[in-house]
């Protein structure tokens, strides 16, 4: 059994004197750790259409998620890799976020706009 004579050898100072910036880190990356690679969703919320079936997008979790409700009412949720780029991975799919907010171009070819289309692509992308 160790008895504690009051004396700190030269390894028990150091722990001692780094130990509330562990505390910190540990802290920082329990509270802010699920955020650090992903980015803010903004504009993108509200209808969207895949032809002429409407989906609804609802961004949540301070706009770090959002979540899309297609017209079955089938819901899944996403993330952002960065402002222009978005991921559903209930489907395995990353998203081009075009034409200021206009549309999304997916991964699998197919695309969403702001307004119903009909044909394999919306009007007006850039060629």
């Amino acid at each position: 059994m160790y008895i504690y004579d009051g004396e700190f050898t030269e390894e028990k100072k150091y722990i001692k004197s780094i130990m509330p910036y562990a505390i910190i880190v540990v802290f920082a990356v329990f509270c802010f750790g699920t955020n650090l690679s992903w980015s803010q969703v903004q504009g993108i919320d509200g209808t969207w259409y895949f032809g002429e079936k409407p989906l609804t997008v609802e961004i949540y979790d301070d706009g770090w998620r959002f979540s899309v409700t297609n017209e079955t009412g089938r819901k899944s949720n996403g993330k952002a890799f960065n402002e222009s780029v978005i991921y559903l991975p209930t489907d395995n799919i990353s998203g081009q976020i075009e034409l200021d907010v206009t549309i999304i171009k997916w991964s699998d070819g197919t695309y969403w706009a702001r307004e119903p289309f009909t044909g394999e692509e919306p009007p007006g992308l850039p060629e």
